[in-house]
């Protein structure tokens, strides 16, 4: 079924209605009559393809932002502009321009890489940030107790030393045999 545009068709309707009406009334002034149809379609066709651009704007608008938030929530902040490219369908330029501008906004980064398309955009992500404050905090807790450590385990090679020493001293000396061991033994 064939969907009839309601401005334009309006637009041809009232050419139409003002046209019959100018020829039966004023046949002098028909040429005015179809000058003034002409314009009259003609605007309602650029304003029907100015609506029809600001429609398909808007819905790759929206294939991007949804591609986009599904790309940084599986890669963790990381979008490549040749994955949202091809995923939202539409041009690398545009992809790239797109993540650019978001960079810019959210001080996100580009980083350059030699294979693709030369770079990818890394963004805060809440995953990251935690990651990244937890190896931190690990970090500043083995820095603390990294000195307590090497103390404790000097204290424990000293004490270890020490029992060997009293465990060394408490063990009775035998006196050395006043006969040689080859006295008894006959030739």
């Amino acid at each position: 079924m064939i969907r009839l545009n309601p401005s334009l068709t309006l637009a041809v309707v009232a050419s139409a209605v003002v046209g019959v009406t100018t020829a039966a009334t004023n046949p002098q002034f028909v040429g005015f009559s179809y000058a003034f149809a002409g314009g009259l379609i003609g605007g309602a066709g650029i304003a029907t393809e100015k609506s029809l651009r600001q429609k398909q704007k808007s819905e790759t608008a929206t294939r991007v932002a949804s591609c986009f938030a599904a790309l940084y929530e599986a890669n963790k902040g990381i979008v490549d502009p040749t994955q949202l490219g091809v995923i939202a369908n539409i041009p690398f330029d545009l992809a790239h321009a797109y993540l650019t501008d978001i960079a810019e906004r959210t001080n996100g980064q580009k980083i350059s890489v030699k294979q693709g398309s030369g770079a990818v955009f890394v963004y805060p992500h809440t995953q990251s940030a935690l990651d990244e404050l937890t190896t931190n905090a690990k970090n500043w807790a083995d820095a603390q107790t990294k000195q307590l450590n090497e103390e404790l385990n000097q204290h424990k090679q000293a004490l270890q030393f020490m029992r060997l020493q009293q465990a060394s001293a408490a063990v009775p000396k035998t006196p050395a045999p006043t006969q040689s061991p080859w006295e008894n033994v006959s030739p």
